[in-house]
């Protein structure tokens, strides 16, 4: 499988995704958007891991998804909840990438990166989730146990959830 590694990486960080937005999101209409975000956060890119090279598929995925803020697509309330929790769940599963949301979003907006309007509205949402601090996920013990169970993810686990994300989007039209 072309990109396996990248692969076996996206699918570990969908489940620290879901894991987040069950963790964090407490109102049931959020919960609810959340947990169908989760169903297909990062899905595109996995599926063009398969075609493409990674840095291609992750630079095309960054720029047509409205949870990545790099780009100038319009963007709701529910994109930067996305945002929060995309950036939250990476310490969980990412070594590259230790710092939780709140120390993230003010990582990038000190470079100057991330404009303060948006920065704001981000560390709002945080404020909402009760993680607008420096607490790391690092001491979620019961997060890091979770993640476990996928510390072994197989070509024939990645080709299951893409199978399911084709059948998924194939009725939503």
């Amino acid at each position: 499988m072309k990109n396996l590694n990248w692969c076996i990486y996206t699918y570990r960080h969908r489940r620290a995704f879901e894991y987040c937005v069950n963790k964090l999101i407490h109102d049931p209409d959020l919960r609810e958007e959340m947990l169908k975000r989760a169903r297909i956060h990062d899905m595109d890119k996995m599926v063009m891991y398969l075609f493409l090279g990674q840095k291609e598929a992750q630079k095309v995925h960054v720029m047509h998804q409205p949870h990545h803020l790099e780009n100038d697509l319009p963007r709701n309330y529910e994109d930067l909840v996305e945002t929060v929790i995309d950036y939250e769940c990476a310490p969980y599963t990412k070594p590259d990438k230790p710092l939780n949301a709140y120390d993230f979003t003010n990582k990038l907006m000190q470079m100057k990166v991330l404009d303060e309007k948006i920065g704001a509205k981000l560390i709002s949402i945080m404020e909402d989730l009760g993680i607008a601090s420096s607490a790391s996920s690092a001491g979620d013990m019961e997060g890091h146990a979770y993640m476990e169970q996928f510390a072994e993810v197989t070509e024939d686990m990645i080709r299951e959830e893409i199978r399911e994300y084709i059948e998924f989007i194939s009725h939503q039209s």
